[in-house]
């Protein structure tokens, strides 16, 4: 048999293993396969620390004093203390919804907790049946349905009492003949379900599709990020990351890796940013996860051994994230150094802008030498606006030291700032530079207004320059 033919015929009887085909199907299956189209509902017992408010959440008690795992039904979930949802989360049984459609099921609305409207509305009524055949239908529905559908069957399925449902999640998991979306919604249970019932089998399921080169990219990526939340996860990730070659994988477990914060994984991501073998992207993600764990001196040092300079600059960008005395103080030193490139300059200037460090740069401006540099500075402080920024913008336009495109740049962002018409008639009479001149005549006809058109005919009539008179006379038929 060829390697294809036996890949396809191994999932076909994991899939035969797993799911009895329809004759061998439980009685509860057949019930709800003979319903009519709507509601059907049927209740069974949930574990002990499972509540709910039988409308919107369900909460499964963790170990922690008073700390609960969450489960909203639009999909979101969290973990932490009850705190204003403990007096309405009550215990109870899981009262499970099924939207069957076409007659096929095509939502899972389990709930807990008392009665609800939610709860109560007209279907048909199974009665309560036990949890070894509740939990065994929604394992099988799970591995058949949409996301949504995967998701809240399992979840329906995981708080049913005295079943054990780890092996079955991780069988699912690792069976390539079931679509990715069901695969994905057993990875994300199955650790913390083989953890509550001592499975330590299932619990390695991730790491066996981590390891498998066959399998589905976004299959393994999910397992890189099931691995990490436990507690050896991050040591085991840094272990197998040699041997990842799908770029993809590399740079998911750089994120777990660095997310876990302790100082072995950042040492660890620190190597990776600084690997000039390393591919340029998933370097960055290092420079990026060092960033939100490490202080700004860190970043410092790691900036001065980087040899590329799309590294360096993401540095640079990030200091402004971080924001403290010690970023500024660095950035400052970027902008000043004439040992740095101009784009490294340029965006520690935008960095500083960033950061509100405007009367930083209004200094800045009159000391550094390169025009481009400059013109940054001009477009970060103006993009800061405010009262100031245009006081300061004025002066520059009104310096006749000034170099002519270095004025003209500033009477563009003095306009887009807000000065008004009148002000830019006054500065057109006021400053003799031909450039700034120019400058104002297009200005002047893009507002449009009356004061501006009147001035565009005083130029068109009465200005010497005469290429300047032409401009604001085809400006004027233009309008």
């Amino acid at each position: 048999m060829s390697r294809p033919s036996a890949v396809i015929a191994s999932a076909a009887l994991s899939a035969v293993f797993l799911f009895p085909p329809p004759q061998q199907a439980s009685d509860l299956a057949r019930r709800i396969a003979g319903a009519s189209d709507g509601l059907v509902k049927l209740t069974y017992a949930s574990r002990d620390g499972i509540c709910g408010d039988g409308r919107s959440f369900i909460a499964d008690a963790t170990r922690q004093a008073n700390g609960y795992h969450m489960w909203f039904l639009d999909g979101m979930s969290t973990s932490g203390t009850m705190t204003d949802f403990e007096s309405r989360c009550k215990p109870g049984p899981v009262r499970l919804l099924l939207v069957v459609r076409d007659r096929r099921v095509v939502d899972v609305q389990p709930f807990v907790g008392p009665p609800s409207a939610a709860t109560e509305r007209a279907g048909t009524e199974l009665g309560t049946v036990s949890t070894a055949d509740a939990s065994r239908y929604l394992l099988d529905l799970a591995a058949r349905g949409s996301e949504r559908t995967a998701r809240n069957a399992i979840l329906a399925a995981s708080i049913a009492d005295s079943v054990r449902i780890a092996g079955q999640l991780a069988n699912i998991a690792r069976n390539k003949a079931i679509n990715a979306t069901a695969r994905e919604a057993a990875l994300r249970w199955v650790v913390a379900v083989a953890d509550r019932e001592g499975d330590r089998e299932a619990s390695s399921v991730a790491r066996t599709i981590l390891e498998d080169d066959t399998d589905q990219s976004e299959i393994r990526e999910r397992a890189v990020r099931v691995i990490g939340e436990s507690d050896d996860g991050p040591a085991y990730l840094r272990s197998r990351y040699s041997r990842l070659d799908d770029a993809t994988l590399r740079e998911r477990v750089v994120r777990v890796v660095g997310e876990s914060g302790a100082k072995a994984d950042l040492d660890w991501v620190r190597s990776v940013a600084l690997d000039k073998t390393e591919r340029v992207p998933i370097r960055e993600r290092a420079v990026r996860m060092l960033a939100e764990s490490s202080d700004s001196r860190a970043l410092r040092d790691l900036y001065e051994r980087l040899d590329d300079p799309t590294l360096r600059e993401r540095v640079v960008r990030v200091m402004a994230e971080v924001g403290d005395a010690e970023a500024r103080r660095w950035l400052r030193e970027l902008v000043e150094r004439e040992s740095e490139s101009v784009a490294t300059r340029e965006r520690a200037i935008r960095s500083l802008a960033e950061m509100g460090d405007l009367a930083y740069l209004r200094s800045a401006f009159r000391t550094i030498g390169d025009d481009g540099l400059r013109e940054r500075i001009l477009r970060s402080v103006a993009e800061g606006g405010g009262s100031e920024t245009q006081a300061w913008l004025r002066e520059v336009v009104r310096d006749a030291k000034e170099r002519s495109s270095i004025r003209e740049r500033a009477v563009r962002l003095l306009a887009e700032s807000g000065a008004g018409t009148a002000e830019l008639v006054a500065l057109y009479d006021s400053v003799p530079d031909d450039v700034v001149r120019d400058r104002l005549v297009s200005l002047l006809a893009d507002r449009g207004d009356r004061a501006a058109r009147d001035k565009l005919r005083s130029i068109a009539s009465n200005d010497p320059d005469e290429d300047r008179r032409r401009r604001a006379l085809r400006r004027l038929a233009e309008q």
